[in-house]
């Protein structure tokens, strides 16, 4: 049995695929990750330490020829960090003086006779040979509905492409009158499952309320009342470290837990499946 348990987002949609072991009888994390929908790719550092030989694997900040770093590793590279005043947006805007000062700062090499579009032209120049290329973040309330949708049906067909048939997607109810895009990605999540290959016998939707039930081990709730949000996400965050860390099914992803920079999101996903499991005595 396989149940997939969803909380949805636009830049961190957070999701836990969990498949019941034959053996044990007991449900194990199959896939649990976060995924970006804003943008058809996401790209990681490639930096590795030689002396764990592992890739850093974080979000790129900066990239050249097609090698992508963070923060702390673009710092190590043989190219320097463009500031904000440097973008192209901003050189094309400026006058010769303001251009002259740029260059001067930055030890860019011009012509002093230069007129301006020569001065923009040898900054670009200097740009490309000797300075990393930021790379841009997407703003995730500017993305169109069609290009989230489309975003979201290849990186779910990537994601799931080995699953023939998931037996429960739950997925997180949006009822926030505020939440209307929000409301419609969650219906692109059904039609996705309807649509695709993937069998899923059930899809439901579950209250955010559900992720707030402190799950005992014998699957009683208690819910958790009069919170702020940031309680909320922190206790998730708890609550989830204490059960993957105590139960041994799950103890092969503490590390991936506590490493991941998106903990309150793939707790949410997390501990909404374990609610469930529990609530239908699965």
């Amino acid at each position: 049995m396989k149940i997939l348990s969803i909380d949805v987002g636009i830049k961190n949609l957070a999701f836990c695929l969990f498949d019941k072991d034959i053996e044990t009888n007991s449900f194990k994390i199959k896939k649990w990750d976060i995924v970006n929908i804003c943008q058809p790719e996401v790209f990681n550092c490639v930096f590795i330490d030689k002396k764990k030989n592992v890739i850093c694997n974080k979000p790129a900040k900066f990239k050249k020829e097609c090698k992508f770093f963070c923060l702390k590793h673009s710092k190590q590279q043989p190219y320097k960090i463009p500031t904000s005043e440097l973008k192209y947006s901003f050189i094309n805007k400026q006058k010769n003086q303001k251009l002259i000062e740029i260059a001067e700062k930055y030890s860019i090499k011009y012509d002093q006779n230069a007129k301006k579009s020569h001065l923009i032209e040898s900054i670009h120049k200097d740009l490309e040979n000797n300075f990393l290329q930021e790379i841009s973040s997407v703003n995730a309330s500017k993305v169109d509905l069609i290009t989230i949708g489309s975003n979201l049906k290849d990186k779910f067909n990537l994601l799931f492409s080995e699953e023939d048939v998931i037996n429960y997607v739950i997925i997180e109810n949006q009822i926030s009158p505020i939440a209307s895009r929000m409301k419609t990605i969650q219906g692109m999540i059904v039609q996705y499952f309807i649509m695709s290959n993937i069998k899923a016998d059930n899809i439901e939707f579950v209250s955010a309320s559900n992720k707030l039930k402190v799950v005992s081990n014998n699957g009683c709730d208690n819910t958790v009342n009069k919170i702020t949000y940031g309680d909320r996400k922190k206790m998730g965050i708890e609550k989830c470290l204490e059960i993957i860390t105590t139960e041994e099914r799950f103890n092969n992803k503490t590390e991936y837990f506590n490493k991941h920079n998106k903990k309150d999101d793939l707790a949410d996903s997390f501990l909404q499946g374990i609610w469930f499991i529990n609530d239908r005595k699965l």
